[in-house]
C-alpha cells in the first residue's frame, strides 16, 4: 500500500468572499507522488480545525510535510517580535506548533522545508534569527532572500556537507552542493536533539537531522523547486516516502 501523506497547507485569500483557503504546492504533490505517496492537504481554517484531532489525523497518515511560508511568531521561542520580523501567519503556528510536537513524540515521518524546519528547530527548543541581515555577524555576504522566479529554480550559493550524516549519504559523498535560497530568518541556536547536516559560508545551518528518529529532518533550502531533476532533491523526497512506507 502506498503511504499517505499530510502536507500542512498555505494559506489564501479569497476577496470576492472575503475568506482564507488552504492549499498546497503543486511542487510538493508532485514530488511526494512521484516517489510513490499519496499527498494529502490539511487543513489550518480558523474555527474548523480542532487541535484536539491532531492525534487522530497523525493516527491516520504516515508522514507529514511541512512547508515554507511566513515567519513564526517570535513569542514561540521566547523573544520580542523586532521591527525585521515579517509576516506572521498564527494560523499556521496555531496547526503546526502542536502537530510537529505530537508528530515527533509518535515518531512519525518528518521533513521540514524552510519555515518547516524552522518550526521543526523552534519546538524542539531551538531559537531563530528574525532577519539575518540584520541580526547575524559574519565576514561572509550571502544575500539569502531570493524573489526572482528564475532563481528560485537553480541553485544560488554553495553550502557545506557535514560527513556522517543523511545529507552526506543524499550527496553520494560530495562536501558542497549548491541550493537555492529563499529566506530572511534561519536557524539561531540549533534545538539540542537536532545534529546539523550542511553550514553555508556565512555560517547558517542549513539542513539538520533527529538522529534518535526515524526521519525527521529539516532543509532551509527548496528542494521542491530544484525539482526531481536534481538527484540530491529526488533522494531526499523519496527517503522521506520510504520512511512514511514503513509505518504502512
Amino acid at each position: 500500500m502506498k503511504p499517505v501523506i499530510a502536507i500542512v497547507p498555505k494559506t489564501g485569500q479569497n476577496e470576492k468572499e472575503e475568506s482564507k483557503f488552504c492549499y498546497a504546492l503543486p511542487r510538493f504533490v508532485k514530488a511526494i507522488s512521484a516517489c510513490g505517496g499519496i499527498p494529502i492537504v490539511l487543513n489550518n481554517i480558523e474555527e474548523t480545525f480542532q487541535p484536539a484531532d491532531l492525534k487522530e489525523i497523525l493516527n491516520r497518515v504516515d508522514g507529514v510535510l511541512f512547508s515554507g511560508g511566513p515567519d513564526i511568531h517570535p513569542g514561540i521561542y521566547g523573544e520580542e517580535m523586532l521591527d525585521c520580523c515579517g509576516e506572521i501567519a498564527s494560523e499556521r503556528d496555531a496547526l503546526e506548533i502542536p502537530l510537529m510536537q505530537l508528530a515527533v513524540q509518535m515518531n512519525k515521518p518528518v521533513l521540514g522545508v524552510c519555515r518547516g524546519f524552522q518550526v521543526l528547530n523552534v519546538v524542539l527548543g531551538g531559537t531563530l534569527y528574525q532577519d539575518i541581515n540584520q541580526q547575524m555577524r559574519s565576514s561572509v555576504k550571502i544575500e539569502h532572500r531570493r524573489d526572482k522566479p528564475e532563481e528560485e529554480i537553480r541553485p544560488m550559493h554553495k553550502v557545506n556537507v557535514i560527513r556522517d550524516t543523511p545529507l552526506y549519504t543524499f550527496s553520494e559523498g560530495l562536501l558542497q552542493i549548491g541550493v537555492n535560497t529563499m529566506h530572511h530568518q534561519a536557524v539561531k541556536k540549533l534545538a539540542e536533539p537536532l545534529r546539523s547536516m550542511a553550514k553555508a559560508d556565512d555560517g547558517i545551518i542549513e539542513a539538520a537531522y533527529y538522529p534518535e528518529k526515524k526521519f525527521v529532518m529539516g532543509f532551509q533550502w527548496h528542494p521542491e523547486y530544484l525539482g526531481l531533476e536534481d538527484n540530491i532533491s529526488e533522494k531526499i523526497f523519496c527517503a522521506f516516502v520510504d520512511a512514511c512506507s514503513q509505518e504502512k
